[in-house]
């Protein structure tokens, strides 16, 4: 995969828009991105992972970091990659989902995320810029979902394989080489990919375990059946430890399990049916019995009961015969009560219609007595009805025609108030318009001075921005002049510093120097003084040693040269970092003194005070403006609300003018119609309330002789009927009547008594006569007494067999209950057995237990192979970089004695001793470099595992800082070999030595407003 272009716009410190020309660069093979710390290096390499995969190349990074916080919210973040693989050419744009200012309104909205790609044709001019490209290639989609599978496709990497390949993290490969194996099994497995592996370990392990739990369950299960199969059979302590004993030497067996069961159950179940079989044999005889001695029983009791009944009812019937005389008076008395008692209603009408009668001519004097004397006393030969009638009809028509009349005197007076109140409203609606008027005739004049103080209001505000600018302007001078001071402090200091570091190291240098000169000279007295008799020299390979050279008091080891190499190294690694500081620091210095130009710090901090109090000023008066425009408005709204209340009160008083004349006209004429109504009398309704009077009257006289006729009929109709009702019931007067009647009570008794005789005559003659009584024998007699005996005996004797034969018959099905919940428990256990087994064995396996001699779970045994081809491959370059010195290797031992697993551990072997050692010993640049090759050696191991794919470009961030100038160089060379393969190595550093090495670059400034530019230096 070859980068070609990318394009960025408003991504984390990048405010502007800004272009790489990967291809430019590429001309080289290897090019530098450098920059000062926190200036965008890694933003660049966070567009490239994001415009693939929609993600920063940290997992633990936020994508919120891409939107940049310098750009106005107008302009859009993208990022637009240009890249090709064997498949072809792709370009592929981005934006990231980020908070932009709503276009109406306050407060902001989300802006989310897009993605658009394209395949471009060949030989395109990916250089055209974007306008151009746009109208180039066909589209793939703007969805995110299939573009990412799109893009992983073409690639062929993942985002996680990505990133381990193409920009290389030496400072997880760091932590990869120092760390144990369990965290270097984490890291590898996250790589590639073998938790599948573990899964399936992780599976088989579980399965074993449900096996485990399945078959003691099943266990279990037998030997709570064979429990229950003891309890339901009532076996005794030999007969259960008999048949227990049989079913464990079964399980433990294993073959036959089941049919070793069955036949172990079978041998008791067999004798249970045999019993249960017959004691259902005697129950049934038994039962036989009883139901004899029960009949027999039943006969003898009720042949006892009707010869009772018989001599009970013999005695009854003797009695009655001789009350035959009593109750044959009993019985006239109780006909003649009965005729009274019918007559009786007819003698109570009568008396009641008599009364009557009476009443009625007494209502009949009293209301001619309350009548007027004209209607009481009628003309001579007129009858009394008929002049009563005539005078109560005149006095209601008289009446209904004055009954408006009423009403409309009753009115007269509110109507004569109702006419003063229209008066006076009248009059308050003329002075309130008068009001009105002169209320708003000074208005004009209020609202004009309102305006002005609103529009000096408005102008002064309109300056703020203006205000606010010159505000930001000068606080970024008064800062820039703190900072530049700070800065100047600082870079002085690392000056000095770096002086001093540079006579260390040149002390360190010399030291270094002159200790391997005086032990090259001393060299031959130290080998003579390590040869004896008949060795051979290593120089000259002679056996005699005549003149054997003198080994000084002074003589340097190898370990002082050593230590000093040591200290030249640490001498040379703080000069760098020194120098290093000391660049960073002037850069800063020289781009804050830009910054502050010529406007001195007093002149700064004046400005700021102006613009600072110009800005207060301003924002005062907004806050005019935010008060007056409300007020302009409340000012205009009260204006118009009392304009419309004087129109709508002009209307109201012409409509009440109109109402109040049309109002006094129909007073005049009811005051004049009520003053005929009246006559003679002083109201209307005096007159009226007469003639209700006279009309009440005469209804009374009416009513009360209709009363009385109507009584006088009623009192002639109820005698005729009492006559009638005498003769019927054989009284000769009424009298006769009265004295024959009886209470209800003494009634009642007497049809009691009456009734009770003849029904207890009826009961006992017809009980004699019952053919069951009539057939009896006189002497007669049964003995109950031994057949109730006899009866209960044999009921005991089928009561005892039949709880035999069901206790019996219970325990045999029991047992066969549960011998069948032994068979299948059996069954189940034998199953689980045989399915247990195999995966109990694959689980010991994988999981690194059983057979597995070395103790590798299948995990990391694939793991371990790809760790030793990471490990092959880095070594590769490990012997150049290293001049030979350092090799890696794989081990078996536990680095840790807590460790669980073997064969993920590394031991760096150090050539110049010939002794393995920890990778925890190297030093800071030692293990960068060794880093690195695991790095690329990572990469090339992953490349292959998906399908050798071609990395084109390829990024190695920070750590040359540690190294010394010749493995610096070592390492450079090893790049030179990436890149004589065809790859674009980029290198991330700001280190002096790889600026003056390499000099294609990215360079990556802060600008003294803040954002950051971007320029490519290539060719």
């Amino acid at each position: 995969m070859h980068l070609r272009t990318l394009t960025l716009q408003a991504i984390g410190p990048f405010a502007g828009s800004h272009t790489v020309d990967f291809d430019a660069l590429g001309q080289a093979g290897l090019f530098l991105l450098e920059g000062p710390t926190g200036s965008g290096k890694s933003t660049l390499i966070d567009a490239i992972v994001f415009a693939l995969y929609g993600k920063v190349a940290s997992s633990e990074a936020s994508e919120d970091r891409l939107r940049s916080a310098y750009a106005p919210d107008d302009v859009e973040s993208v990022v637009d990659l240009v890249f090709e693989v064997p498949a072809g050419t792709f370009r592929v744009r981005r934006t990231p989902a980020y908070q932009r200012a709503k276009r109406r309104g306050s407060g902001t909205t989300l802006a989310n995320a897009s993605v658009k790609a394209w395949r471009l044709p060949a030989g395109a001019d990916v250089t055209a810029g974007t306008d151009a490209l746009d109208s180039l290639g066909v589209p793939l989609g703007n969805r995110l979902d299939e573009i990412g599978a799109e893009i992983q496709k073409v690639v062929g990497l993942d985002r996680t394989q990505f990133v381990q390949t193409i920009v290389l993290p030496q400072g997880e490969f760091a932590h990869f080489l120092r760390a144990k194996p369990e965290e270097r099994r984490g890291l590898l497995q996250k790589i590639f990919g073998t938790e599948v592996y573990e899964r399936l370990a992780l599976r088989l392990a579980e399965m074993r375990r449900e096996g485990d739990r399945t078959s003691a369950s099943a266990r279990a299960a037998l030997t709570s059946g064979v429990s229950q199969l003891v309890g339901a059979a009532r076996l005794g302590e030999q007969e259960a430890a008999e048949i227990r004993a049989a079913v464990d030497a079964a399980v433990v067996r294993g073959d036959g399990l089941v049919e070793a069961v069955r036949a172990a159950v079978r041998a008791r179940t067999e004798v249970l049916d045999a019993r249960a079989d017959a004691t259902r044999t005697a129950a049934a005889t038994a039962d036989a019995a009883r139901r004899a001695a029960r009949e027999h029983l039943d006969r003898s009791t009720a042949t006892e009961a009707l010869l009772r009944r018989r001599d009970a009812l013999r005695a009854e019937h003797a009695a009655l015969d001789a009350a035959a005389d009593v109750n044959a008076e009993a019985i006239l008395q109780l006909t003649a009560a009965r005729a009274a008692q019918a007559v009786r209603p007819l003698l109570r009408g009568a008396d009641r219609a008599r009364a009557a009668h009476e009443a009625a001519r007494k209502t009949v004097t009293a209301a001619l007595d309350a009548a007027p004397h004209d209607i009481a006393t009628p003309p001579a030969g007129t009858d009394l009805r008929s002049h009563v009638q005539v005078a109560g009809r005149s006095a209601a028509e008289a009446a209904g025609a004055l009954a408006r009349l009423v009403d409309v005197e009753a009115g007269l007076e509110g109507r004569r108030r109702a006419v003063r109140r229209a008066h006076h409203g009248i009059d308050d609606l003329i002075a309130a318009i008068a009001a009105d008027d002169r209320w708003l005739a000074a208005r004009p004049d209020a609202r004009r001075a309102l305006v002005a103080e609103l529009d000096a209001a408005r102008a002064l505000a309109a300056a703020a921005g203006e205000h606010e600018s010159a505000l930001a302007a000068a606080l970024q001078t008064v800062t820039a002049h703190r900072d530049l001071a700070a800065a100047e402090l600082g870079h002085a200091e690392a000056v000095a510093a770096r002086a001093t570091a540079g006579a260390v190291a040149a002390t360190a240098l010399a030291a270094e120097r002159d200790l391997r000169a005086a032990r090259i000279a001393d060299l031959a007295g130290e080998i003579a003084a390590g040869l004896g008799d008949g060795d051979a020299c290593p120089v000259c390979g002679s056996v005699e040693h005549p003149a054997k050279a003198v080994l000084e008091d002074d003589h340097v080891s190898a370990e002082q040269v050593e230590r000093a190499e040591a200290a030249r190294a640490a001498a040379e690694s703080a000069l760098h970092a020194a120098a290093e500081l000391c660049s960073v620091l002037g850069e800063r210095s020289q781009a804050l003194l830009a910054r502050v130009g010529t406007v001195t710090a007093e002149a700064a901090g004046e400005r700021c005070e102006a613009a600072r109090a110009a800005l207060a000023r301003s924002r005062a008066a907004a806050a005019d403006v935010a008060r007056l425009l409300p007020a302009l408005e409340g000012f205009d709204t009260l204006t118009r609300e009392r304009e419309a209340e004087r129109t709508a009160a002009v209307s109201r008083l012409a409509a009440d003018r109109a109402t109040l004349e049309v109002t006094l006209q129909d007073l005049d004429a009811s005051e004049a119609e009520v003053v005929t109504g009246r006559g003679d009398h002083p109201t209307v309704a005096a007159r009226h309330s007469e003639l209700l009077e006279r009309v009440a009257a005469s209804s009374a006289v009416l009513d009360a002789l209709a009363e009385q006729e109507t009584a006088q009929d009623e009192s002639r109709r109820r005698q005729d009927e009492l006559a009638e009702g005498l003769a019927e019931h054989g009284f000769e007067s009424a009298d006769e009547a009265r004295a024959a009647a009886v209470d209800a009570a003494v009634l009642d008794e007497l049809d009691r008594v009456v009734t009770a005789y003849a029904t207890r005559l009826d009961r006992a003659t017809a009980g004699l006569a019952e053919p069951a009584i009539a057939a009896l024998d006189d002497d007669l007699a049964v003995d109950v007494g031994a057949a109730r005996e006899a009866e209960a005996s044999a009921r005991a004797e089928a009561d005892r067999t039949s709880g035999e034969a069901s206790v019996a018959q219970e325990c045999a099905a029991a047992a066969a209950a549960a011998a069948q919940a032994v068979h299948r428990a059996a069954a189940v256990l034998a199953e689980a057995v045989d399915v247990a087994g195999p995966v109990s064995r694959l689980a010991d396996l994988t999981g690194g237990g059983g057979d597995n001699a070395r103790n590798l779970s299948l995990a990391t045994f694939v793991l371990m192979r790809r760790f030793e081809d990471v490990v092959a491959a880095a070594n590769d370059r490990l012997l150049v970089m290293s001049d030979g010195r350092f090799e890696l290797v794989r081990s078996d031992e536990k680095e840790d004695v807590r460790a669980r697993n073997t064969g993920l551990a590394m031991r760096v072997i150090d050539h110049r001793t010939e002794q393995a050692r920890d990778p925890r010993t190297l030093s800071g640049g030692e293990t960068f470099y060794v880093s690195l090759c695991l790095a690329l050696g990572m990469a090339d191991v992953v490349t292959a595992e998906a399908g050798g794919i071609d990395l084109g470009t390829l990024f190695v961030d920070e750590g040359f800082g540690s190294l010394d100038p010749h493995t610096l160089d070592a390492v450079l060379a090893e790049l030179g070999r990436l890149r004589a393969g065809g790859r674009v190595v980029g290198v991330v550093s700001h280190v002096e030595a790889l600026k003056q090495s390499i000099a294609d670059r990215i360079e990556i400034r802060p600008t003294p407003a803040g954002p950051s530019t971007l320029t490519v230096r290539a060719g």
